[in-house]
């Protein structure tokens, strides 16, 4: 097949429609193969059709070419970006370059990305010259970093807002030691000149700068002027203790639909580096900042920043995760909302470890003399082990399915994410949660407590009727959309 489609190429009839099948076909790694293997280092032909007269042509020959990884086209490709005068074709030549993985034109690719960026484009040419500058930046700064700032402003004050969701803001608020504190709709609002102890606090969901304006516009042009005049440059300088440009990633929070979000901010982006006179970098993937538009209910947006630029993050230890992993913070929750029921020195399982969050953020606060963790999944216990030196813990793990495991004494507690559902049917489920209660009875001691974050209320409700042994000291819903709950059990 493609064979075919190469030959029709030679005879010179519909040629956009024969590079659009083959440009499709060599999305296989196996058609690839196959018109490498044809062409045997002949690329005239496609070369060629690079300068044909129809733009469509050209946009579709640098997209093959691009697709077929052969180095040796690359100073073609660049030539070819370089004659080219429609705007809209320019972006596929650079695409296709980044696909071959060479540095021979960087220069002239540093070089124009410069001018690019000096450029005052008409309103008919934005979309165009947006794609232009993402594809350069992203081949000019290939194998490197744009993380290159630090943040140094620890002994700054700063006004930060900490997100927690609608129901728990205080308990991330009463760790705060220090400064101005006000309780808000889903966090918690910080003035504060002592960053360090916030950024070490474990339950909220993430910190966010606030800036010196409320409220911008629902027009991108306007909200780009709106953030170019505001603080923004001047907290980003301050915070880093620089004049240097920042790479940002636009992110707009609202109930729009995914493509007027991401209209709006490819817009507004572009926008805000024009108005910040390039001091202000878009990049969708490699950045340091987000400037985070929450939208409120009259379609304004709140302007809020996200920092990627601190020595270290919280959970430093927690370097390893799987795909069922529970997010740190709601671990930290978790064990806060138990901590009265829990006591010193106890002896703790965790049937369902994962890579051991849950029984290091429950260390941490409540410190046990026995830690044991079962997971099935032998991964995850090669990740708990490492999460947990670098935590400086003392865990047991074991790869095991919990169901067949045996000890020869029995625990004071046991705290687990349980797993979800996954392809389980409702009666597998059933039976899982039954097995669950089943062996958790021959593990714990008389007054042992059983802490349990889940998604299946109705399953442990319906167990607890069956199962009079335990009850239930105190449930909690654990997000706004009632998805996860935590049960705290006592048995017999």
């Amino acid at each position: 097949m493609v064979g075919e489609k190469y030959e029709r190429l030679k005879t010179g009839q519909d040629l956009r429609e024969n590079l659009i099948a083959l440009k499709q076909e060599l999305k296989e790694r196996e058609a690839v193969q196959e018109l490498v293997s044809i062409l045997q280092g002949d690329y005239s032909l496609l070369a060629g059709l690079l300068g044909h007269s129809d733009p469509k042509v050209r946009k579709n020959t640098a997209i093959v070419l691009g697709r077929l990884k052969q180095k040796e086209n690359a100073p073609v490709l660049f030539e070819a970006y370089e004659k080219e005068t429609q705007r809209f074709v320019k972006s596929d030549y650079l695409k296709a370059l980044a696909e071959l993985d060479d540095s021979s034109c960087i220069e002239g690719l540093e070089r124009h990305l410069l001018e690019l960026e000096q450029y005052q484009p008409k309103e008919e040419e934005e979309k165009h010259i947006r794609e232009e500058l993402l594809a350069l930046r992203k081949l000019v700064n290939k194998g490197t970093s744009n993380k290159k700032h630090q943040f140094c402003g620890y002994d700054d004050t700063w006004e930060l807002i900490l997100t927690t969701g609608k129901q728990y803001q205080e308990i991330t608020a009463n760790q705060v030691k220090g400064g101005q504190v006000t309780i808000l709709k889903s966090g918690v609002r910080v003035v504060t000149s002592h960053i360090k102890p916030i950024l070490a606090i474990p339950t909220y969901r993430e910190l966010l700068f606030a800036l010196n304006i409320r409220k911008i516009s629902d027009d991108p042009k306007e909200a780009a002027k709106a953030l170019a005049g505001s603080n923004l440059l001047k907290l980003l300088q301050k915070a880093h203790k620089t004049e240097d440009a920042f790479y940002f990633r636009l992110g707009v929070h609202s109930s729009r639909s995914l493509e007027q979000r991401s209209a709006f901010a490819k817009k507004c982006a572009f926008a805000l580096e024009q108005e910040s006179r390039g001091k202000l970098k878009n990049s969708a993937s490699n950045y340091e900042v987000e400037i985070r538009l929450l939208e409120n209910r009259q379609g304004q947006f709140l302007p809020l920043v996200k920092l990627y630029t601190f020595e270290k993050e919280r959970f430093s230890y927690r370097r390893h995760t799987i795909a069922a992993s529970i997010k740190p913070e709601h671990a930290a929750l978790v064990a806060r909302l138990a901590k009265p029921y829990m006591v010193e020195r106890a002896q703790i399982l965790d049937p369902f470890c994962g890579v051991g969050t849950m029984l290091i953020e429950r260390d941490w606060l409540c410190p046990a003399k026995m830690m044991y963790g079962i997971d099935i999944f032998g991964e995850a216990i090669a990740k708990a082990k490492e999460n947990t030196r670098l935590a400086h813990k003392e865990i047991y793990y074991i790869n095991r399915d919990f169901f067949r495991f045996q000890h020869n004494y029995l625990f004071d507690e046991i705290i687990t994410n349980m797993p979800d559902r996954g392809r389980k049917s409702q009666e597998e489920q059933n039976k899982f949660y039954q097995a669950f209660f089943e062996k958790a009875a021959e593990l714990l001691k008389d007054k042992g407590k059983i802490f349990l974050y889940c998604n299946e209320k109705n399953y442990v409700k319906k167990q607890l009727r069956l199962h009079k042994e335990f009850s239930l000291l105190q449930e909690f819903s654990m997000d706004e959309k009632e998805n996860y709950y935590l049960f705290i059990l006592s048995y017999a």
